[in-house]
């Protein structure tokens, strides 16, 4: 009676730290984020999430808030830049553990600066496009890679971020990206939740 239940207890938890079998789209994510801004470090988190809405078609958003103390002209000035995506993709399986993908986004950017009690601000929208590849390389591992196009007060940029994510559990993930444009190199340490 004893190994019965031992065995069934080893069965049990096999199954809960058992990771992902094929890729995964509902989710949310809390993030660092460290940005260099034409050559100026800011830090601060992010958060975003995906969720599906039918077997191939989903919604994505994200927000990202950096700031930091930047050096112009040999005076400290404070600088918060915020970015907001909202999205509706399309994903298509190419294998069991590969997915293509593609987002068309609604984009807003907000930087403001503070020097001395003043403050001046600037916020502009656009649209975004994005297309990569989703792929579990083992249970444990999925990598991610993609191309954007970002269209925001008639000036585009584009870019491109890769993404490497360690599935500890089935609900649990942590993982680290880069991502680079004409103007913004950005890292980021993430966590995501599944459901």
């Amino acid at each position: 009676m004893k190994k019965l239940v031992l065995a069934s207890a080893l069965l049990l938890s096999m199954g809960t730290i058992q990771a992902a079998e094929s890729v995964r789209w509902d989710s949310a994510s809390l993030s660092y984020q460290s940005v260099d801004l034409d050559g100026d470090k800011l830090t601060g988190f992010g958060i975003s999430g995906t969720k599906l809405v039918s077997d191939n078609v989903f919604i994505a958003g994200s927000y990202a808030s950096v700031s930091d103390d930047i050096d112009v002209f040999g005076s400290k000035v404070d600088v918060d830049f915020n970015t907001l995506s909202i999205g509706l993709g399309y994903r298509h399986a190419i294998s069991s553990t590969t997915d293509f993908f593609g987002i068309v986004s609604y984009q807003d950017m907000e930087i403001e600066a503070s020097f001395q009690g003043n403050s001046e601000g600037e916020s502009e929208n656009g649209y975004g496009l994005q297309a990569g590849i989703r792929s579990l390389v083992t249970e444990n591992i999925e990598l991610s890679g993609s191309l954007s196009y970002v269209d925001i007060a008639d000036e585009s940029e584009t870019g491109f971020n890769v993404s490497a994510m360690y599935h500890f559990t089935e609900q649990f993930s942590a993982g680290v990206g880069y991502g680079k444009s004409d103007d913004v190199d950005s890292i980021s340490l993430s966590a995501t939740i599944f459901f």
